[in-house]
């Protein structure tokens, strides 16, 4: 296995990392370009919700109609059944609208959802592999499913409840300073205190939340990775020790969440506090303009009935507020893969001239986000003619699973160039390099369906014989006819009834099906056992018969018959030849022959019974 430190692009920062703080306002401004794609639906929500906010304040000019009759004793019995039915025609004409509203915002955010999906879906089909590469694929499905879910929550929830709030309050402050303005400002008294602290509480609750964020991302992260370790860990009696790497993580976590806490909820508790009780501003001072006859016993009542309720949105409007830097954080995570620069294509084809590889001089330095970029290869050069094998070897973090992803344009090189057929890779659609290149990983990933599903993915239109043929030509018909539905066996998740070496040898079999001209096999015999490994021999045998070939290993027996080797070490090819004359020349392969046979037992000057079938079914030239 490689050095993931020198041959594995950077890990991809935790959730919540990045330059960009997340705060109320930054959370709003991430959030208001996804409203874009629906905003008639949205629009209709929001102008329903005001309406529906206007609907709210008829039961009050009921009240206040109500109470100056009384008082003046004017009341009627009709009158005041009129009015208990006015009142009711205000209830159900505010939540018809706030439930047409409603519906329309929940359709237009399921559609903006679903357009989202699928365009990031398109998106991550176009940007280098290498960009997925960086992430872990937990992130990138978290950001699909539960992050853009999120914004549902904004689309659907925070438009209508923010215009519906901001309204009520608006009409609310000119209804009161109409009946009377010292009572409406004696009622705003509380707001002007409790605006203040709104703003600092959420600037410095949300301050937090990057931190908390990536604190959880590495709770989660730990939690799963000690439940799928589980056999490993209790195996060697590691329980304990895994769990306080665990119990440490989620103490860290909880520790987050405390200081989370202790910097918003004290001045949340004040700001509810005072918003929740106008009527100790509202009571003295209207006793006192009462007792003074600047207002009479009507507008008294009615701002004690219609005062004490007035700076309710306000709770309402902190609480959609408060989430805005948490769903903000969501939005820049899904921004970052709707807006990932995607790998510059042509139009049109290529005209390839055979399928020559050729790397001239290339430099790469893996894609750092805020930081150095970190050369890894410099100035390397060789060729692959059509119909050879092309071995690199060298230790572990030389460079040679990132020249085999280079080939396959999971980055850009930095420098120089690699070609096919004498076509640099950058001036052909990634389908045509695809169609051109057959891959082998170390790491074989097999979906969760039908073994005869995972064969078509090479080639969708293969006729039953051909895929038969494949899977013969990779030895893996015998092992694929043994299972209970055959072809038509579901592997399941992970393909956990398979062996490595059994897993190996359908990618293989996919690669045959493929009959791409270039093929790359990048440790394909890594997870080999003893037994199996002669069968994988025979099955690369096939792949690679008339193709051009570039293995990279680490068991030296698998190339020691290749038509040349090239030895890496820190990024650079150092040694070049066959096997031969690398054991002649005394230098680094040597050394790592010489300390390959003395692991394994096999001869100085020889290969293994594997490596010889391998040259002798036409591997080499």
């Amino acid at each position: 296995m490689t050095n993931a430190g020198a041959e594995s692009p950077a890990t991809a920062p935790e959730a919540g990392a990045g330059s960009e703080q997340i705060n109320l306002w930054t959370g709003f401004r991430l959030l208001l370009p996804f409203a874009r794609n629906g905003w008639v639906a949205f629009a209709i929500a929001a102008t329903l919700s005001a309406i529906a906010s206007l609907a709210l304040l008829g039961p009050f000019w009921v009240i206040y109609r109500v109470v100056d009759e009384i008082v003046a004793g004017q009341a009627t019995r009709d009158g005041m059944y009129g009015y208990a039915a006015l009142a009711a025609g205000f209830v159900v004409l505010q939540y018809g609208l706030m439930a047409i509203a409603e519906w329309t915002g929940h359709r237009g955010a399921f559609a903006t959802l679903e357009q989202l999906r699928l365009r990031i879906g398109r998106r991550l089909g176009q940007v280098p592999l290498g960009f997925l590469t960086n992430r872990r694929s937990g992130a990138i499905q978290r950001t699909l499913s539960d992050d853009i879910e999120r914004l549902e929550q904004f689309l659907a929830h925070v438009v209508p409840d923010v215009t519906s709030a901001l309204t009520t309050m608006l009409f609310m402050v000119v209804w009161l300073l109409i009946v009377d303005w010292r009572m409406a400002l004696a009622s705003l008294a509380v707001v002007a205190v409790a605006l203040p602290l709104m703003a600092i509480g959420t600037r410095r609750g949300s301050g937090k939340l990057d931190a908390y964020t990536r604190a959880m991302a590495r709770m989660n992260a730990s939690i799963v990775e000690f439940v799928r370790a589980m056999p490993v860990v209790r195996t060697f009696n590691g329980t304990g020790r895994v769990f306080a790497e665990t119990k440490a993580a989620i103490d860290d976590g909880a520790e987050y969440e405390v200081q989370w806490a202790r910097e918003f909820l004290p001045i949340f508790t004040v700001f509810f506090v005072l918003v929740s009780s106008p009527v100790l501003v509202i009571v003295p001072v209207g006793l006192l303009l009462w007792h003074t006859g600047h207002v009479d016993t009507s507008t008294l009542l009615f701002f004690f009935i219609v005062g004490l309720g007035f700076t309710l949105p306000l709770l309402r409007l902190l609480n959609v507020m408060a989430t805005f830097a948490y769903l903000g954080l969501g939005a820049r995570l899904v921004r970052e893969l709707d807006e990932a620069e995607v790998l510059p294509e042509p139009a049109g084809a290529a005209r390839l001239e055979g399928s020559r590889l050729e790397v001239r001089a290339v430099d790469f330095a893996y894609p750092v986000r805020d930081e150095e970029p970190r050369q890894v290869l410099h100035d390397v050069t060789f060729s692959a003619e059509p119909g050879t094998v092309t071995a690199i070897v060298g230790p572990s973090g030389a460079g040679k699973s990132t020249l085999a992803r280079l080939i396959a344009r999971f980055w850009d090189v930095d420098g120089g160039s690699i070609r096919i057929g004498g076509v640099d890779i950058r001036e052909m659609p990634m389908t045509q390099l695809m169609d051109q290149v057959a891959f082998v990983f170390q790491e074989t990933f097999l979906f969760s369906d039908s073994v005869v599903a995972n064969l078509r993915l090479a080639k969708p239109e293969a006729t039953e014989g051909e895929i038969v043929e494949a899977a013969t030509a990779a030895r893996a018909h015998e092992f694929i006819s043994a299972l209970p539905q055959g072809y038509d066996t579901p592997l399941g998740e992970g393909s956990g009834r398979l062996s490595g070496g059994e897993r190996q040898r359908l990618a293989i079999a996919r690669a045959i099906l493929k009959g791409a001209p270039i093929v790359v096999l990048d440790e394909a015999t890594a997870y080999a056992d003893p037994e199996n490994e002669v069968a994988l021999q025979g099955a690369l045998s096939r792949l690679v018969a008339g193709r051009t070939v570039v293995i990279i290993a680490h068991r030296l027996s698998t190339v020691a018959g290749a038509d040349q080797t090239l030895v890496m070490d820190e990024g650079h090819i150092v040694e070049r030849g066959r096997h031969e004359q690398l054991i002649a020349h005394g230098g680094l392969y040597a050394r790592m022959w010489e300390a390959f046979s003395e692991a394994s037992g096999i001869a100085l000057t020889g290969g293994s019974p594997a490596a010889a079938s391998l040259a002798g079914e036409g591997v080499s030239s």
